[in-house]
């Protein structure tokens, strides 16, 4: 039959892109040393809707220049999310973007996302919780003492 047209330019595939440099995302991902039990949970990562594996401490991520939407949280079983995070990254080529993320001290707070260094949201509710708790086992403890003192 005829034999096969020359090869052009728009007939071809295009040639692989050359990459440009990668970029890194390094996220402190930090819990209060008194929400010891979160150490149990895994945190979640997630950018653009993907979910990353994360862990507690340094998370090196390497990923393509561009902007991102950064999600992070811990999943758990009431509320179903401890301390959402969100934040709109952009990556520029060859650099390293430093953030932190601290969880919540109390389980109904947001987490703080950002640069190092971040909040202990809920610090203020937690403590006062816990002086609440604290004041009412004085009150009872003096309640026994006053008890038995007038009885015996």
């Amino acid at each position: 039959m005829y034999p096969p047209a020359p090869p052009t330019p728009w007939s071809q595939p295009p040639p692989p892109a050359h990459p440009g440099p990668q970029a890194y995302l390094v996220l402190d991902v930090k819990r209060h040393w008194l929400s010891f039990t979160l150490a149990l949970i895994t945190p979640k990562i997630v950018l653009n809707g993907h979910q990353m594996p994360g862990r507690w401490g340094r998370n090196v991520i390497p990923l393509p220049p561009g902007q991102y939407h950064l999600h992070l949280h811990l999943p758990y079983l009431l509320p179903p999310q401890i301390g959402p995070a969100d934040l709109a990254i952009w990556l520029q080529p060859g650099t390293t973007l430093e953030l932190e993320y601290r969880a919540p001290v109390w389980a109904f707070s947001r987490g703080a996302l950002g640069p190092a260094p971040q909040p202990w949201n809920g610090m203020g509710l937690a403590i006062a919780l816990s002086a609440i708790g604290v004041g009412m086992l004085a009150l009872l403890l003096a309640l026994f003492v006053f008890v038995t003192v007038s009885l015996g």
